[in-house]
């Protein structure tokens, strides 16, 4: 059962999260976010849910490094686990201490 794997889009953003190697034993998963149709690597991809349960909610997070080297760390919320729409709040920082905060609901794309 590996049902955190597709493709999630944000479409006001142009942004997209493609997950990919979901592993519900180990609770990761790689992956990509597409800024404006920039392709970023995530790393740390991580998802708990209560072991044993099939439904409840499902929290996520993981890091990506942008090409000039701010750095975003995402939190998401799944209300259950068909993963139809994740609520995300992501939070940024560069070299030089600025820090900002994003909040988007990605939408699951058709399987």
């Amino acid at each position: 059962m590996f049902t955190i794997n597709g493709v999630y889009r944000h479409e006001p953003s142009d942004t997209t999260l493609t997950l990919v190697e979901g592993d519900d034993r180990s609770g990761s998963f790689t992956g990509t976010l597409s800024l404006s149709g920039i392709k970023y690597p995530i790393e740390f991809g991580n998802f708990h849910f209560r072991h044993g349960f099939s439904t409840g909610p499902v929290a996520i997070s993981f890091n990506t490094l942008l090409d000039d080297g701010m750095v975003q760390a995402w939190v998401m919320f799944s209300p259950d686990q068909a993963y139809t729409r994740l609520r995300a709040l992501g939070s940024a920082a560069d070299m030089m201490g600025n820090i900002g905060l994003n909040g988007l609901e990605f939408i699951r794309q058709n399987r």
